[in-house]
């Protein structure tokens, strides 16, 4: 598969120092610009600026595509108005998550499906048996992210007012912008023509300046998403690419607030609801600035569990990560233990305490 670049690639090509680059659904993105913990620590106290152009997104269309989504996702969508959005999960026949992504009310007969990871077979196979349209979307994103985000936007000549969970369509100096506010980071996002790229990426650029708005990489946004308590597929999970597929459950990702267990025809439902799951997500404090990714989690000596994701994080000064734990033990404030690895400055294995913590690690950044 080839790789694509972004709209907004010759912009975070000039800002990407060291050139430091990774691909993610098969386009370009900068790793960091200049140094990930100022970049991540810049949403907390300032703004930074974010390309998610490589967000799949997939237009679903036709008469019968409320009928669809409602077989399809595990909350109700028919009560969105149109401009309006909402998170859901999609699971296999089994039960297991397939994926999980915001849903947004274009029209009557038209929504849009946004998630960090595709699963064009299997929605379009589904698709077409109620006779819905699927067209991917391949439009330019930005992330605004910090409290200033919305004094930034003012700056621009954009009215920042708006509900999270919804988006606009708006003409912007000459440009059709949408903006949304679909993250779970409390800021914004700004999708725009390819070819209006750069000229998007520039104004903003002007407008925060200011503000001492400033690029964000991938890696810093791994720390947001972490900070946040959010798994992501392909990064904490492979999702239940299998049609039968039982694993992973809700639960275990901590997602089971995303199913309305009053619907009753949304696929995977009887298996879901079924399913006995021991282990839950938490939060993990480690006593260490030293992550520990997919490492065994210890209570009394015995294995309760395993991290996820692990990264060092500014703003609380030590490693944090994902994990998913026996219930009996993820109860906020219970020890744990788990071993780092050797490492060039410490060259053994180190036993190192570990703490139980509620998701999310930090609240999103307020807007000043």
């Amino acid at each position: 598969m080839s790789l694509r670049i972004t709209p907004f690639h010759a912009r975070t090509a000039a800002a990407n120092r060291g050139n430091d680059w990774l691909t993610r659904n098969g386009f370009t993105l900068a790793r960091v610009y200049d140094d990930t913990n100022d970049e991540a620590l810049a949403t907390r106290f300032r703004s930074a600026l974010a390309d998610i152009s490589w967000r799949w997104r997939v237009m679903l269309e036709g008469p019968r595509v409320t009928e669809f989504l409602g077989r399809l996702v595990t909350r109700d969508i028919s009560q969105l108005e149109p401009g309006q959005a909402l998170k859901a999960l999609w699971l296999s026949d089994g039960g297991g998550v397939r994926g999980a992504g915001a849903i947004a009310r274009y029209g009557k007969e038209s929504f849009l499906l946004i998630s960090a990871a595709p699963d064009s077979e299997w929605i379009t196979r589904a698709a077409a048996r109620f006779d819905v349209a699927t067209r991917e979307v391949n439009d330019g994103g930005l992330a605004l992210i910090g409290p200033t985000a919305s004094a930034i936007l003012q700056a621009a000549g954009i009215d920042p007012t708006m509900e999270p969970l919804s988006f606009r369509k708006t003409f912007w100096r000459g440009l059709d912008v949408t903006l949304s506010r679909f993250g779970e980071h409390g800021g914004y996002e700004i999708w725009c023509s390819e070819d209006d790229g750069l000229i998007v990426w520039d104004r903003l650029i002007k407008a925060g300046a200011p503000y001492g708005l400033q690029p964000a990489g991938t890696a810093a946004m791994d720390i947001l998403d972490l900070e946040a308590g959010i798994a992501r597929p392909g990064r904490d999970y492979i999702p239940a690419q299998d049609g039968d597929g039982k694993a992973p459950t809700p639960k275990s990702l901590g997602l089971e607030k995303l199913i309305d267990v009053d619907l009753a025809s949304f696929n995977g439902r009887a298996a879901t609801l079924t399913t006995r799951e021991s282990r839950t997500l938490v939060g993990i404090e480690i006593e260490s600035e030293t992550p520990a990714p997919f490492t065994p989690l210890l209570h009394k000596g015995q294995i309760v569990g395993r991290t996820l994701t692990s990264l060092y994080s500014p703003a609380l000064r030590r490693a944090i990560a994902l994990a998913q734990v026996e219930t009996s033990t993820s109860q906020p404030g219970t020890e744990l233990s788990l071993t780092l690895s050797p490492s060039a400055e410490t060259p053994q294995f180190r036993n190192v305490a570990a703490r139980v913590t509620a998701l999310p690690f930090l609240p999103p950044p307020l807007q000043t």
